[in-house]
């Protein structure tokens, strides 16, 4: 009788065992009991999870990364831009003082010289100062006229 009873608690025993790795369902088609299969290595340590923990943390960190560039780059132009402004408001301004120092455009052709000029040679070149507004000589067509340059001195 003890041996009977040995056997049938080991048959009954691996019957449950079998019973528990297939997965039965009900009538909803939901599993009573499912077992997902993992690798050891991934059930004991926990690797997967962390995977996908460092996994977001480097996307979010190189996401960062390449806002925090253009943010630089766009920095940088509008340091860029701000300085030829600045450097075009300082030519024009140049431009002006020069204009308004000798009272004649740059650029303007003259038939004549007004009264009271004197003449004034820098390197192999003549000018004629009159009042501030230097002109130098050239030629338009076979007339000789004088033209409005910038203050050869400075």
């Amino acid at each position: 009788m003890k041996k009977l009873l040995q056997i049938s608690a080991i048959a009954i025993t691996l019957i449950l065992m079998l019973i528990a790795d297939i997965p039965m369902m009900l009538i909803d088609n939901m599993p009573i009991l499912s077992v997902e299969l993992t690798s050891e290595a991934q059930a004991i340590l926990g690797v997967r999870r962390r995977a996908v923990r460092r996994t977001a943390v480097v996307v979010s960190s190189a996401d960062a990364a390449a806002v925090a560039s253009s943010q630089q780059q766009a920095a940088a132009a509008e340091q860029q831009a701000a300085a030829a402004n600045q450097e075009a408001a300082a030519a024009q301004q140049q431009l002006a003082a020069d204009q308004t120092s000798s009272g004649v455009p740059v650029g303007t052709v003259a038939q004549a010289l007004p009264a009271g000029c004197k003449s004034v040679t820098v390197g192999d070149t003549k000018y004629q100062d009159c009042a501030g507004s230097f002109y130098k000589t050239a030629f338009q067509g076979n007339n000789l006229v004088y033209v409005v340059v910038n203050n050869p001195l400075l």
